[in-house]
C-alpha cells in the first residue's frame, strides 16, 4: 500500500540575537546610528520569494526556496485530497500563508511563521501493482485485496478460433478516469473498470453482408446461418409499397448497427437481434377511378383491393331504372373524388351509397300478378259461360240428337252418370268402356 507520509515540519531555528550590536552605545555620528539600524534590519529580515516560484511547486522545493531565503519558522499542512498521482511527484503546494495572511511579496522577519498547505494522497490511496499474469482472476483478487470495492467487468468478445491464448486476459484497466499506470497511487474509493477478453465458442461474428439482404427472408437466413438464436422482427407501417419488407435498421443487444458495418462485430449467439422493417400490409391503394355501375360491383372492387370495412347504404327510389346505381362513395366521411392520398389504411371505412328501387319493383310485380290472375279468372268465366250455353242447347234438342262434349257438360245437365243407351251417351265419356260414363 501507498503509505508514505509527505508531511514535513521545518522547526524554527533560533536566530542569534544582535541586540547587543544594535543597542551598543557608540559615540558615532547620527549617520553611523542609521547605518547600524539598517544593518540590523537586514540581518533580521529576508526577501520573500515570488509567488510563482512557490504555488504549484513540489512541497520540498518550496521549503528549500524559503530556507535558502533565510526563513526558519516553516510548517507544512497536508491536504489529503489526491485520488490519483505519480508517487513522489504529487505534493504540489496549494497555499502559502505568512503569519496567517495570504502570500505577499516583500521583506519579512526571518522568524515569521510561514505555513505551506500542499496536496497529498487520500488516506485510502494505494499503489496498485498489476499481476504479471494479467489473468482476470488474479487481477480481480489483487484489486479486492487492495481495498477496491467498485469493480465492473467489461468483456471484449472474441471468437474461439485463433484466440485461445487471450482467454480471460486483461485488455485494459481503468481506475476512475485514469488508465492504469505503474508507480502511481489510486484512491480505493474510485470505480474500477476491468476490460478483459471473453473467448468462447458461443461468440460468433455478425455477417458482413447484412446490408445486401433485400427482404426479411434473406436477412433471417443469414442470421440463422451465422448462429444467432434470438431474432425478433418489428414492423414499421409505411405507405410506400416499393419498400415493403425492406430493412430499416438492425439492433444488436439494444444498440443500433450501422450498415454496412465498418468493423468486425462479435456477439453472443443468444444476444437479442431486433430487425425493424417497412410494412405496407396495413395499407391499400384506392382505385384510380370507379367505373362500376352497381353497388355490388363497387363493393367487390374495394374488397378485392384489400379494404376490410366496406358497407352499403341504400336510398329508396320509385325509379326502377335507377335500382342498384351508385350515388356516391365515401371514405372515412370524405368523398372518393376528394381523396388526394391514394394509399390509405385498409381498415378505413368505405361507404357505398346507392339507389334502391326494390319496393317499387315488388309493387310492380304485385300489380302484374293481380292483372294476370284477373285475366285468368276472366278466361275461366268465359269458358264456363260457353259450356253452359252448350248444355242449354243440348237440352232443347230432341233426345236422339243429345250430345255432351265432355263430362262437365253432362254434370251441368244433371245427366251424370250416363249409361250406354241413354241420350247423349258416347264412348268419349266412357273411357274405361264399362258402359257407364262420367262416373
Amino acid at each position: 500500500m501507498f503509505k508514505k507520509k509527505a508531511t514535513q515540519i521545518v522547526s524554527e531555528t533560533s536566530i542569534k540575537k544582535s541586540r547587543k550590536f544594535l543597542n551598543r552605545k557608540t559615540a558615532g555620528i547620527t549617520g553611523g546610528v542609521l547605518l547600524t539600524t539598517f544593518i540590523g534590519s537586514q540581518l533580521m529580515t529576508a526577501e520573500l520569494p515570488k509567488k510563482d516560484d512557490l504555488y504549484g511547486q513540489q512541497y520540498v522545493t518550496v521549503v528549500k526556496h524559503l530556507q535558502e531565503a533565510g526563513f526558519k519558522n516553516i510548517q507544512g499542512v497536508e491536504l489529503s485530497d489526491l485520488e490519483f498521482g505519480k508517487i513522489g511527484e504529487s505534493n504540489l503546494v496549494e497555499l502559502v500563508s505568512v503569519d496567517g495572511e495570504d502570500w505577499k511579496e516583500g521583506r519579512a522577519l526571518k522568524n515569521i511563521p510561514i505555513t505551506i498547505s500542499y496536496h497529498v494522497p487520500k488516506k485510502d490511496a494505494v499503489e496498485f501493482n498489476l499481476p504479471a499474469s494479467k489473468n482476470l482472476t488474479d487481477v480481480e483478487k489483487e484489486l479486492k485485496d487492495s481495498g477496491f470495492k467498485q469493480v465492473e467487468l467489461t468483456p471484449v468478445l472474441l471468437v474461439e478460433e485463433g484466440n485461445a491464448d487471450k482467454k480471460d486476459k486483461i485488455d485494459r484497466l481503468q481506475i476512475g478516469n485514469h488508465t492504469y499506470q505503474s508507480n502511481h497511487f489510486y484512491s480505493t474509493s474510485l470505480p474500477v473498470t476491468l476490460t478483459y477478453f471473453d473467448v468462447s465458442k458461443d461468440n460468433i461474428k455478425l455477417p458482413e453482408n447484412l446490408a445486401e439482404a433485400k427482404t426479411k427472408p434473406e436477412l433471417e437466413k443469414q442470421l440463422k446461418t451465422a448462429g444467432f438464436t434470438d431474432i425478433k422482427w418489428t414492423a414499421v407501417a409505411d405507405k410506400d409499397k416499393a419498400k415493403h419488407e425492406k430493412i430499416q435498421k438492425i439492433s444488436l443487444g439494444g444498440a443500433e448497427i450501422q450498415l454496412p458495418t465498418k468493423q468486425e462485430i462479435i456477439s453472443k449467439k443468444s444476444t437479442p437481434i431486433v430487425i425493424t422493417y417497412y410494412d405496407f400490409s396495413s395499407f391499400a391503394e384506392l382505385p384510380s377511378s370507379i367505373s362500376t355501375k352497381t353497388a355490388t360491383d363497387t363493393k367487390k372492387l374495394f374488397t378485392d383491393g384489400g379494404f376490410s370495412q366496406v358497407s352499403e347504404v341504400a336510398t329508396e327510389t320509385n325509379e326502377i331504372a335507377k335500382n342498384g346505381q351508385i350515388i356516391a362513395v365515401e371514405i372515412d366521411g370524405k368523398s372518393f373524388n376528394e381523396m388526394n392520398d391514394k394509399v390509405i389504411k385498409k381498415d378505413s371505412k368505405v361507404i357505398i351509397k346507392y339507389w334502391n328501387a326494390e319496393k317499387a319493383i315488388a309493387e310492380k310485380a304485385r300489380k302484374e300478378e293481380e292483372e294476370r290472375l284477373a285475366a285468368e279468372a276472366q278466361k275461366m268465366a268465359e269458358a264456363e259461360a260457353e259450356a253452359q250455353s252448350q248444355v242449354q242447347q243440348f237440352a232443347a234438342t230432341p233426345s236422339q240428337n243429345t250430345y255432351y262434349p265432355n263430362c262437365k257438360a253432362v254434370r251441368q245437365a244433371g245427366a251424370a252418370p250416363i249409361y250406354r243407351g241413354e241420350p247423349g251417351y258416347g264412348s268419349h265419356l266412357d273411357r274405361d268402356g264399362d258402359g257407364v260414363g262420367c262416373e
